[in-house]
């Protein structure tokens, strides 16, 4: 079906980063629509990740032991979790939570149930899973594939199109595997985000105005035929400081309370990572001292992603 055996997640990103064009609506658009629901769920992005993380840990036992579960078996199971145990220091460690935070975040999940305790036994609780099924997510993720699927067939390594259907049916079978690597992709992404921002709901709101550049911007037509690359799109599609969106409709959009997107705003604004016009509406910033170092973390970000997809494509081939 797809011939990516010389094709590691080096030779991937490069052949993504030349057809950047392509592929930007709909990545932009799946991480800004999952950072929008991972705070809707429990207002407070850390907690979905440390609930994530736990059930990533479910997951894992899937792929040590060459065991795949579709999505509808996966959601439909009806027993709660139960954890080994909890370590405070590893999940601190590896979503850049400090360790008394990741502590209390936990010791609040537990009040509201997602986690539960019986003696020494630990549960996550089949509400949380419900709260955390990512029907949106898989969407964006399939209209992300198909996307890709284009590149290899015009490349000419695969021979075979696909559509949104087709796609999302294929990683619904493979769901545990293809959720592991996603997730592991999501940790890795926002944790470098949280280092560079200090916090995941200034990154949330920061990519909303991304978004908001992507679908409002003319740069497409103007651009039509050409074949941008991560640098080029970068020059091209977000510059035009006429194009903005205002606060109220950033906090309508990420579910974050006014005053939180305004203190945000604020310092995404004093970082120059965005300008804001006289409408009050904001815009990313191409020419702020933040760039070069946004960029270098796309870079990182998007050859992660690189990974994802080789690992994907490579389980859905066997079936």
């Amino acid at each position: 079906m797809i011939n990516l055996k010389e094709f590691n997640e080096n030779k991937l990103n490069k052949l993504f980063r030349e057809n950047f064009r392509i592929i930007a609506p709909s990545y932009i658009k799946l991480l800004s629509e999952w950072m929008n629901s991972s705070y809707e769920t429990f207002h407070d992005i850390d907690k979905y990740r440390i609930i994530l993380y736990l059930i990533n840990k479910d997951f894992e036992q899937y792929i040590k032991t060459n065991k795949v579960e579709s999505y509808d078996n996966f959601f439909l199971y009806d027993k709660s979790l139960e954890l080994d145990r909890i370590n405070i220091i590893e999940i601190s460690k590896s979503l850049n939570i400090p360790k008394e935070s990741t502590r209390r975040k936990i010791i609040d999940l537990e009040k509201i149930g997602v986690l539960q305790k019986t003696g020494k036994k630990i549960y996550i609780d089949r509400s949380a899973y419900r709260l955390v099924q990512p029907k949106n997510t898989l969407k964006n993720l399939s209209v992300l594939l198909v996307k890709i699927s284009e590149i290899f067939e015009n490349k000419k390594l695969t021979n075979k199109s696909f559509n949104i259907d087709e796609m999302s049916t294929l990683i619904k079978d493979n769901f545990s595997y293809c959720w592991y690597y996603f997730y592991k992709f999501i940790f890795t992404l926002t944790t470098r985000w949280k280092i560079q921002l200090g916090d995941l709901e200034t990154y949330s709101v920061g990519m909303v105005i991304v978004c908001h550049s992507i679908n409002a911007s003319d740069a497409p037509s103007k651009s039509e035929g050409k074949n941008l690359d991560f640098v080029e799109w970068n020059k091209n599609f977000l510059k035009n400081k006429d194009i903005g969106v205002n606060t109220m409709s950033i906090s309508e959009i990420t579910h974050i309370p006014r005053p939180t997107v305004v203190r945000k705003l604020t310092y995404l604004l004093k970082n120059d990572y965005i300008v804001v016009n006289k409408k009050k509406q904001f815009s990313i910033n191409m020419q702020g001292k933040a760039l070069n170092d946004t960029l270098k973390l796309q870079q990182q970000n998007f050859l992660s992603l690189s990974y994802l997809i080789s690992k994907i494509f490579e389980q859905i081939d066997t079936n």
